[in-house]
């Protein structure tokens, strides 16, 4: 319990202090999205490249991890995109909402930089297929049933322009194709830079070393500015919405989540004992920030959703070291 302590405190501590200094506005407007840009391009996929591309290739991809994982997600997509259906009548648009914020964890802000302190570069091969499941199936799947939901909705609005207002979306945002969603995945940072990993780390070349400093300076700054800029985050969010269409999403993450994943990754595909630990670590993670942006941007679930994220980075902690401990850590 006390090494347990000593590793997840400071993680989480580094949160609070983000979280501190939002709330005591010690930080300007745009700080928060100014941290984000950092980490988010420059840090982060540093810590990523420099982490994939120094190990082994057959060390970072396996199949059983990738297709447990995967099927863990869907899973748990859909029960919760069930529940949402018969415990609250949601519609197509909430019950997909409720289904990705259900099985997509916050991996880059916080189980990156979590998951490296507490296993070490063991973590990358599982965090390469977690977000590849996340960025190429289950994000793009949301955004298509998204779509369709607004579509559906679009068709049976009357001539009322205050209806046909309230079901679309603004103009600019009317264009999410197939195309376009396959190139927001391209060309999200974590998807280059695992990309770039698996290519060095496939090639069995080493960089320069300048290089090779210029990376471990910079990944050194993505943990403790990916925590800060979560917690920063968080402090003007405010729990508002409807109580059983906010448990759904944070109990099944949380919970459901976590133990399906213990299960397909144990028993089921066998995975090896450090892998095992990280995926059940990553199942345990609280929902992830970019839920709130899809249901931001097509208006669906705003409100919920922001609260299911707050309260389940709050009681995340709970989960997480409940998952490290039973890894051991």
């Amino acid at each position: 319990m006390t090494l347990l302590l000593e590793l997840t405190l400071p993680l989480f501590a580094v949160a609070g202090l983000g979280l501190l200094a939002a709330a005591t506005r010690m930080l300007g407007n745009g700080a928060v999205r100014a941290l984000n840009v950092f980490v988010f391009w420059f840090a982060m996929p540093a810590l990523l490249v420099k982490a994939i591309g120094s190990a082994p290739f057959a060390s970072v991809l396996d199949a059983r991890f990738f297709a447990a994982y995967l099927i863990a997600g869907l899973s748990i997509f859909f029960l919760a995109a069930l529940c949402a259906r018969v415990l609250t009548g949601a519609d197509l648009g909430r019950m997909a909402m409720a289904g990705q914020a259900s099985c997509v964890a916050n991996l880059g802000f916080l189980g990156l930089p979590l998951t490296f302190a507490a296993f070490g570069p063991v973590a990358a091969g599982p965090f390469a297929m977690a977000m590849i499941v996340d960025l190429v199936i289950i994000i793009p799947m949301t955004i298509a049933l998204l779509e369709w939901a607004k579509l559906r909705s679009a068709r049976r609005a009357t001539t009322d322009e205050a209806t046909t207002a309230r079901l679309t979306v603004p103009a600019e945002e009317q264009h999410t194709t197939p195309a376009a969603i396959a190139r927001n995945v391209v060309l999200n940072p974590f998807f280059l830079s695992i990309v770039a990993g698996l290519a060095l780390s496939a090639s069995g070349l080493s960089l320069p070393v300048p290089a090779t400093r210029f990376l471990d300076f910079l990944s050194g700054a993505a943990g403790p500015t990916a925590l800060f800029a979560l917690g920063a985050s968080l402090a003007g969010r405010r729990v508002a919405g409807d109580g059983i269409a906010i448990t759904i999403p944070v109990v099944i993450k949380l919970v459901a989540h976590p133990v399906l994943a213990a299960i397909l990754l144990g028993p089921v595909f066998g995975v090896r004992a450090e892998w095992l630990a990280v995926g059940i670590v990553f199942a345990a993670l609280p929902i992830a920030g970019n839920s709130f942006v899809l249901a931001e941007q097509y208006s669906v679930a705003v409100r919920r959703t922001s609260s299911a994220i707050l309260i389940s980075t709050a009681l995340g902690v709970v989960t997480v070291a409940v998952a490290l401990g039973a890894a051991g850590r």
